[in-house]
């Protein structure tokens, strides 16, 4: 049975086979290895950072991996969330996977320091346009109008959590389970990432 890639050895042996079973079945998702708050006015500087980062240790910043859908939002999405932002109301959370981020890492078929983005892509995007001066909000507020004001972007935040999945097996079932319980993403989208755990899982174990 697949042990859980944030549970320690030690614990993982520890348990009977009843209780492992209930890990396979429950899947309890793993703490983030590491969370900080980006302004708005700041994502721009923090993704450049790391690239500039990962490049140096031999890695690389990737936003859209093969299972991410792609920049699918319409204009209009992009303009009702920034404006939910603005509200208060909006998600803001922005998901990313580098193996050896924080720590010495099992090795495994994701090579390290692979600054992957697994969730909130969409709004992540959305946000670098707006700031960007590529739509207006509210009619015709851009974000330069918008700065010195109560609403300005730089009172915002995006929360960012980096994990440090080194099997990309895990990581796909972690996004399958992140996005299969609601309707955001379709049955066909969700079915090919599916198809493409079931790849490298049959990579890890050379079936």
């Amino acid at each position: 049975m697949h042990k859980p890639w944030s549970l320690s050895d030690s614990y993982w042996s520890s348990l009977s086979g009843e209780h492992k079973a209930l890990y396979a079945l429950v899947r309890p998702q793993p703490k983030a290895t590491y969370e900080v708050d980006v302004q708005l006015s700041h994502v721009e500087r923090f993704l450049r950072g790391q690239a500039k980062d990962m490049m140096s240790m031999g890695g690389v910043l990737e936003l859209e991996p093969d299972f991410q859908r792609g920049h699918v939002w319409t204009d209009e999405q992009r303009v009702k969330f920034v404006e939910s932002l603005l509200r208060g109301c909006a998600p803001r959370s922005i998901l990313f996977n580098c193996p050896g981020w924080n720590s010495e890492q099992a090795s495994g078929d994701i090579a390290p320091h692979t600054f992957q983005c697994i969730d909130g892509l969409q709004r992540l995007t959305a946000i670098r346009k707006f700031i960007g001066g590529e739509f207006r909000v509210f009619g015709d507020l851009s974000a330069g109008q918008l700065k010195g004001s109560p609403f300005d972007p730089s009172h915002y935040t995006l929360k960012v959590s980096v994990y440090e999945f080194a099997n990309r097996v895990d990581l796909l079932q972690f996004y399958l389970d992140l996005n299969s319980g609601g309707t955001v993403h379709g049955a066909q989208e969700l079915e090919r990432v599916r198809q493409l755990r079931e790849l490298a899982n049959s990579s890890v174990h050379g079936d």
